[in-house]
């Protein structure tokens, strides 16, 4: 099972979101994001696939033209350059992997 060592202190990004840099425990850098129901990460573009994996919670992802809903357990890949966004139905958290 992998876990999540933050590197830099939890940032209050407002609007029911927070996040923080860390490594998880097979080396692999990732962000850990903190939604509170309702809360919404912003449609943007990663120049690389990035990996969401839910930890905790509910979540609706919007992938290009596509919306999935994930809960605890699950990942939604995102290919490099598509446009995504996510909207928080139960609290929960995220751990975004650069893949």
């Amino acid at each position: 099972m992998l876990t999540f060592t933050a590197q830099t202190p939890l940032d209050d990004l407002g609007n029911g979101l927070k996040q923080c840099s860390g490594i998880l425990s097979d080396g692999t850098a990732a962000k850990q994001l903190d939604y509170a129901a309702g809360a919404f990460g912003q449609l943007l573009k990663h120049p690389h696939p990035v990996q969401n994996r839910v930890v905790a919670g509910e979540f609706e992802f919007t992938v290009g033209n596509d919306v999935f809903i994930v809960i605890a357990g699950e990942s939604v890949t995102i290919p490099a350059n598509t446009p995504s966004g996510c909207f928080c139905l139960v609290s929960g958290r995220l751990w975004e992997i650069s893949a």
